[in-house]
């Protein structure tokens, strides 16, 4: 259904991208001001984790408190950090090579390194369904799905054939309603299915970690908060209430954050109904 309506209405994606931002009323619940702030994600119950260059781990709730940390054995900078699509934290680090999976209490279940014969260097990662990984090695533009229980390969595609693009800039890949999502710098977001065929392509770019809520995909550019629709493939734009340039959202809380401020507000209301 989605790889229909987006090749039917990628032109209403262009012609729309440039309708001018709505205003929207925000209330904020609170501000985080820190030093070192990498990648961030929010889980179901609205807890906010956050992450340093050193890859530690601060756990904060919706209103802004701190409530729980975790330091990993093999400090490093983490390249993907994921909290809010499983009951599991996955992390991966590019410098490292390493994946790591902990239960919601920070307690380790998993680390490794990817140091597999068949992996080459792997530049992104994400934790699909049935904890099986789906790394992209940039070596030879493969995108593979890994189990990392039984330390297997369970399949290998040449991606640059399959998005037919002789140069990928891959950014970030993350799996979500059992899509993939390849965000690359250049050439938009690309949609796999779980076995990894081709859906489609979203004509949006964007550097920043994507983020989802309900039938949206969540990004911002240019002191807008944009909200594009997965079915549509309808991007809306909002002034974004502050100057940080990262989003992520919870259930009731959506968060702004850029490397050293964190602004939480609550999710307004008509946000996600003005489509």
């Amino acid at each position: 259904m989605i790889a229909r309506t987006f090749i039917i209405l990628v032109f209403a994606s262009f012609l729309n991208q440039f309708s001018l931002a709505q205003e929207i009323q925000w209330e904020k619940v609170f501000e985080i001001n820190t030093s070192d702030v990498q990648q961030l994600d929010i889980d179901n119950t609205d807890k906010i984790y956050l992450t340093d260059s050193k890859g530690n781990i601060t756990v904060y709730n919706h209103l802004g408190d701190s409530i729980n940390s975790y330091s990993p054995t093999f400090q490093g900078s983490l390249s993907q950090f994921e909290v809010s699509r499983t009951v599991n934290i996955f992390t991966f680090s590019k410098d490292l090579q390493r994946i790591e999976i902990l239960d919601r209490f920070l307690a380790p279940r998993f680390s490794g390194r990817l140091n597999s014969p068949e992996f080459g260097n792997i530049k992104a990662a994400s934790l699909g369904n049935n904890l099986k990984v789906w790394l992209y090695d940039e070596t030879d533009f493969s995108l593979l799905q890994y189990d990392y229980q039984r330390n297997t390969v369970l399949q290998k595609q040449t991606l640059n054939l399959i998005l037919n693009e002789e140069h990928l800039n891959i950014t970030e890949i993350t799996e979500y309603k059992n899509t993939l999502f390849i965000n690359t710098h250049a050439n938009g977001i690309f949609l796999l299915d779980n076995q990894g065929n081709y859906l489609g392509n979203l004509p949006f770019k964007t550097s920043k970690k994507l983020s989802f809520k309900g039938s949206y995909l969540l990004t911002t550019q240019k002191g807008e908060l944009i909200l594009i629709h997965l079915i549509s493939a309808t991007p809306t734009r909002y002034k974004s209430p502050c100057n940080a340039s990262i989003v992520s959202t919870g259930n009731k809380i959506i968060v702004f954050y850029d490397g050293d401020n964190i602004h939480g507000y609550k999710t307004p209301s008509s946000l996600f109904f003005r489509q």
